[in-house]
């Protein structure tokens, strides 16, 4: 099957890389923001919070799986999440063009670099980055063992993950921590990228995943936990995940985890 394509770098596009560049110079009051994925947290949870605190002009954009399974829906790498930036410039020659991004890491990056959320010079982005990198991969990590491999063998991936894997990862984690002061924060005393992608996977694996038992090794580390709190106390954030569009999200998240990926059936 073919499927359909964005426009990415086409050199036949009605806008050159310079006035693609230039759109993305504007004031995020001037752009609006149209972010497409599958109707899940997952993956796309950090990219949303993210445009809610920004106060973005945004919209959620869904594929259901009838409409994968048609082709129908455009990508750039056909997979998703993309986001479609458009100048709302009354004056600007690219008035009503977009911009495409593709690949959740480069439009996490780009949307946190937007809203502030990448520190306060060259090196707190580069540190930032470094900690959302570590914590992205955890989901990877994640899922070649527990959801990409044989039934039979998901219970033990499973286990193996939550006992060394998160284990490992929470331990690194606390020590970085730690050493910023257990601040609720990675890199100084302000929100970042790096502490909203924590928030997003402890929410996923304790509510979507595997409950208690991920629960239970987040709580053991008190710096660690301490972002999940300043999180989630952020106003914009907390009130998002009351919202039940939010709420419908986790729900169809679990059961795509349980109905499509056979969350282990000893679950509590």
């Amino acid at each position: 099957m073919t499927r359909a394509k964005l426009d990415f770098v086409a050199t036949d596009s009605t806008l050159t890389s310079s006035q693609k560049a230039e759109i993305l110079k504007a004031d995020n009051k001037d752009l609006s923001f149209a972010y497409t994925y599958w109707e899940l947290t997952s993956a796309g949870s950090t990219s949303r919070e993210m445009l809610v605190y920004g106060k973005a002009h945004y919209e959620f954009n869904y594929t259901t799986f009838e409409g994968w399974a048609s082709g129908t829906v455009p990508t750039v790498f056909s997979a998703l999440p993309v986001l479609q930036i458009k100048d709302l410039r009354p004056s600007s020659k690219s008035h009503g063009q977009e911009v495409v991004l593709a690949e959740a890491m480069v439009i996490d990056t780009f949307l946190a670099r937007r809203f502030g959320l990448l520190g306060d010079n060259e090196w707190e982005s580069l540190a930032i980055q470094s900690f959302y990198s570590n914590i992205h991969y955890l989901r990877e990590r994640c899922a070649r063992s527990t959801l990409f491999v044989a039934p039979e063998l998901r219970k033990k991936g499973r286990d193996e993950f939550l006992n060394t894997t998160l284990v490992k990862f929470c331990e690194d984690h606390e020590h970085h921590l730690k050493a910023n002061g257990s601040n609720g924060h990675y890199v100084g005393d302000k929100l970042s990228l790096a502490d909203i992608h924590l928030s997003n996977i402890i929410h996923f694996f304790t509510t979507v995943q595997w409950g208690k038992m991920a629960l239970d090794c987040f709580q053991q580390y008190e710096s660690l936990w301490k972002v999940e709190e300043t999180v989630k106390k952020v106003p914009a954030i907390a009130e998002w995940r009351q919202t039940d569009l939010y709420k419908g999200l986790v729900e169809k998240s679990i059961v795509f985890y349980t109905v499509y990926h056979a969350i282990p059936e000893d679950k509590p």
